[in-house]
């Protein structure tokens, strides 16, 4: 427990800001906690995708229907937008989710945790898995759900940093009816874990 009070205020010391106050004080109550950027994670890895002659090559899986082809940067670009669209550190909707951050016991290393107050929210979590250095990033995890007319949606994102991300996808249409889709993008098979 103290080793996790320990890595909660370097935490905050590292990810999390204070904004000043105002000499003029007011009834509002500043919310001044900034919330860990997980879009610095994957504009580095883009960048690092655009600038490097990556193999890059991409596995969908349909309905358990397996296919896997070579992408582009391009393509390699629009299906990582999904990561970086709704920012919740934004400041419209940071108010609307609540963080938590805990030690995982068995591998040593931290979640920070941020949910939806409100379920009607694209994004309904996100989960950073930390080292347990307390800063290095192992997983990235992102779970939206989307309303249609005629059906719903789950998508859970996963992020590796340097590696690798997955997109799996569920519809449920109104008649019962469900479609998954998978799509895994690899750039760096041999990255270390």
């Amino acid at each position: 427990m103290k080793r996790l009070t320990i890595i909660s205020a370097l935490l905050g010391f590292i990810y999390l800001g204070c904004k000043g106050k105002s000499s003029e004080q007011t009834s509002e109550k500043i919310d001044s906690t900034t919330f860990f950027e997980t879009s610095v994670i994957f504009k580095n890895d883009i960048k690092e995708v655009d600038s490097t002659a990556f193999y890059i090559y991409r596995i969908d899986i349909v309905n358990g229907k397996k296919d896997s082809t070579t992408i582009n940067k391009t393509d390699f670009k629009q299906l990582a937008e999904k990561f970086l669209k709704p920012k919740i550190t934004s400041e419209d909707l940071k108010p609307l989710y609540k963080e938590s951050i805990f030690e995982d016991q068995t591998t040593g290393g931290f979640t920070i945790n941020y949910s939806a107050k409100n379920k009607d929210l694209e994004v309904q979590s996100v989960d950073i898995l930390l080292k347990d250095d307390g800063k290095t990033v192992k997983n990235i995890f992102i779970r939206k759900f989307y309303t249609y007319p005629d059906s719903s949606a789950i998508e859970q994102l996963a992020w590796k940093p340097s590696q690798r991300f997955q997109i799996i996808r569920s519809v449920q249409k109104k008649d019962s009816t469900e479609i998954n889709y998978q799509t895994l993008v690899v750039w760096n098979e041999n990255a270390k874990d």
